[in-house]
């Protein structure tokens, strides 16, 4: 019906199934740069990515979870059923854990990433200030390790927190910061 629509509007050109696939996929909207009510700024705090923030490159779109630049950081909350939810995508975007299939020995990292739907494998929750995830079918020594690794993606740390960090990755805690405006 849309390309219909369009053809119809602007001529056959625009008909083609490309740009119409682009049109109806989720589009990258900027970030508010002041909090919304109810959402926190996601962020690491010590070096190498300290002030980086959670969001996915492009912004509010589905994607793989990185820490980046406080200019174009995500707003979130956790809401009752444990999901990481970005407050300010449309649609709303959740955060997923990768499920290993050998849950009883699981890799070291575990992917992580947004998508339009609720995260089936795991809950997250604040430990204080610091974002922490957990399932009962993996045992981690610490709920609140991550690894930042290639192009800053975000990852689950399954193994001890700084001790035998793979080889690109870094080992983070990422925390809330509810100030009126990301900073560096």
């Amino acid at each position: 019906m849309k390309a219909q629509l369009l053809a119809a509007l602007f001529g056959t050109a625009l008909s083609s199934p490309a740009v119409v696939a682009a049109a109806d996929g989720p589009v990258s909207t900027p970030s508010p740069t002041t909090l919304q009510p109810g959402a926190y700024w996601i962020r690491a705090v010590v070096p190498p990515n300290y002030h980086k923030y959670l969001q996915t490159i492009p912004a509010n779109v589905p994607g793989t979870a990185v820490l980046e630049s406080h200019t174009t950081a995500g707003q979130f909350n956790i809401d009752a059923d444990g999901q990481l939810v970005n407050k300010v995508s449309n649609p709303p975007l959740y955060l997923w854990v990768e499920e290993p299939a050998d849950k009883a020995s699981p890799p070291r990292t575990l992917a992580t990433f947004f998508n339009t739907t609720k995260n089936p494998f795991g809950t997250f929750a604040w430990q204080g200030d610091t974002l922490t995830w957990s399932v009962p079918s993996i045992r981690r020594q610490n709920t609140a390790a991550w690894l930042v690794c290639a192009k800053q993606a975000l990852f689950i740390n399954t193994g001890a927190y700084g001790y035998q960090t793979p080889a690109g990755c870094a080992d983070q805690t990422i925390h809330y910061y509810n100030d009126k405006t990301a900073n560096n």
